[in-house]
């Protein structure tokens, strides 16, 4: 039987009833990232050749977001999309560690498009168990009455998340708990984060700030301390809620002793007695100042309060982008590499350079990895760099660079860690929007003495004449660079193979005029 959506369990039973079938499918694995990251304070736009700090990934602070919209499961739950427009998707992928899809459901398992979007740019994603009010207490008790059945209960979600892919859960009890049962509690947590290391090493459980487990009474504190400090030594992290003051942020840096980076403090992104919307970055900017991780929850308000969802993306770079100086830009860093920045949705589709379907559609899956920063970070009515629908080699847009002026002409794609060890085949696919466009590709790289050159080339003059240098450095061997421009169905594709030994860490476009970036292909020969 064709399994054509992803939906939550919602009983006990359920979920003890539950087998693996024997369709499996098509889950990416996590990505790697780079073991460094740049602060989003340091990202300069149009800066030629990134001299940002790197900092190493182990003791940085974490972003993780919490999507709740609607109940969930609403058009991202098909398996192999749906013909839709105007939905929902997230991009700023760079600068998030976690993504979390909950909804009210007992047992909530992330969609497999939300899983692939997420683990094609290096992120984690956790599906929600969530208990709450009478009907919580009473499933509890029900559990802990049979603790063979408690351990039935925690190898299924083993077996679930093993199955689905993903990579965790939020612990989320909001009901009260009997003193009897806080022992037991505790040691539930304790054991699925055992056996789901034990089945995917990097695996994550995160607590939710609620119940207490001194008294078993429905407390949110807000706060780490001695009320949720035995939950939060039982797993990877705790989700504090959102109605803290700088004071309760204090007190969890004491409490957290080592863990600091484990604790993540929630922001409502709908700002429920917090502060929110427009607004969240003020929050954010609190919570960074004692290096601690943050819960974003629901980041989906961007577009569900919106009545003309067509100004979402305008909406969510709004929001983004004060964001940014309080987060860490993630670095890819795995050969191959290619993407052709489709978002996962179209108001048409194309498939290698033809158009292959008028109609709309969505399919998460079908995200490809996003650039570094999507979004132009200057503000002003006039961004660098925006998606465009309906113009695409392969999906259902591209990445267009809006040219601008000559202050703003350098339009950094990705900061990136590719090490190439013997041959470089370099390709970028783009579509000139005013006939003799003159345009400069630039790749940024590092030789194996941690040395910085930059190669160039492109076209350039009315006679779109083709030039390509390479700064003299010995990783470049002399007379092996082959340089290609070809066109085809209106794009230009510029190739370049050479025999190097070092490091991409930069890939720009410098154009004043507009230009769409339609595929991105980085590979290394011995790869």
């Amino acid at each position: 039987m064709e399994i054509t959506e992803v939906l939550p369990i919602k009983s006990l039973e359920e979920a003890l009833s539950w087998k693996p079938l024997s369709e499996s499918f098509p889950i990416i694995h996590l990505q790697k990232r780079a073991n460094y990251s740049i602060n989003g304070r340091d990202y300069k736009c149009h800066e030629r050749f990134l001299t940002s700090k790197r900092f190493h990934n182990q003791g940085l602070p974490k972003t993780l977001i919490c999507h709740d919209m609607q109940g969930g499961y609403l058009n991202d739950r098909f398996v192999n999309g749906t013909k839709s427009s105007n939905e929902y998707t997230f991009y700023n992928w760079s600068v998030i560690d976690t993504f979390v899809y909950f909804s009210h459901n007992f047992i909530t398992i992330p969609p497999i498009g939300w899983i692939n979007a997420a683990h094609k740019h290096g992120v984690k994603v956790l599906g929600t168990l969530i208990t709450e009010w009478n009907d919580g207490n009473t499933f509890w008790l029900q559990v802990f009455s049979n603790l063979e059945k408690r351990d039935n209960l925690v190898d299924k979600l083993v077996e679930i998340c093993k199955y689905y892919k993903f990579d965790g859960y939020l612990f989320n009890v909001e009901n009260k708990l009997e003193l009897d049962n806080i022992e037991n509690m505790i040691e539930t947590v304790s054991l699925l984060r055992t056996k789901l290391k034990t089945a995917i090493i990097h695996s994550e459980v995160i607590w939710y700030d609620s119940v207490s487990m001194e008294t078993g009474k429905l407390i949110w504190q807000n706060q780490l301390n001695n009320h949720n400090k035995l939950a939060f030594q039982a797993c990877d992290g705790i989700f504090l809620n959102y109605n803290w003051k700088e004071e309760d942020l204090v007190k969890s840096v004491a409490n957290a002793g080592s863990r600091v980076i484990d604790v993540y403090v929630g922001i409502d992104v709908f700002g429920r007695n917090c502060v929110g919307g427009l607004d969240s970055y003020k929050s954010l900017e609190i919570i960074r100042k004692y290096d601690l991780s943050v819960a974003i929850f629901a980041p989906g308000w961007t577009y569900e309060t919106l009545s003309d969802k067509s100004k979402f993306n305008t909406v969510e770079d709004m929001f983004w982008r004060k964001l940014y100086p309080f987060l860490y830009i993630h670095i890819p860093c795995t050969l191959p590499f290619s993407t052709y920045f489709c978002r996962g949705y179209g108001s048409k589709k194309f498939e290698n350079f033809v158009l292959s379907s008028l109609d709309a559609w969505y399919d998460l899956s079908k995200m490809n990895y996003q650039p570094s920063v999507p979004l132009c970070l200057q503000d002003g009515n006039f961004p660098c760099n925006s998606y465009v629908d309906g113009e695409a080699i392969i999906g259902g847009g591209c990445l267009r660079l809006n040219g601008n002026n000559e202050n703003t002409s350098y339009h950094r794609i990705f900061v990136c860690h590719f090490e190439v060890k013997s041959t470089l085949y370099f390709e970028i696919t783009v579509k000139a929007l005013k006939p003799y466009d003159s345009h400069k590709i630039f790749l940024g790289a590092l030789d194996p003495y941690g040395m910085p050159y930059k190669m160039e080339f492109g076209i350039q003059g009315d006679d779109n004449i083709f030039f390509n240098n390479c700064d003299d450095y010995s990783c470049i061997i002399p007379d092996s660079k082959i340089y290609n421009l070809t066109l085809e169905n209106g794009w230009l594709l510029h190739k370049l193979q050479c025999e190097m030994v070092g490091i991409i860490v930069e890939v720009a476009i410098e154009t004043e005029e507009p230009l769409l970036i339609g595929h991105l292909f980085i590979n290394d020969g011995s790869s």
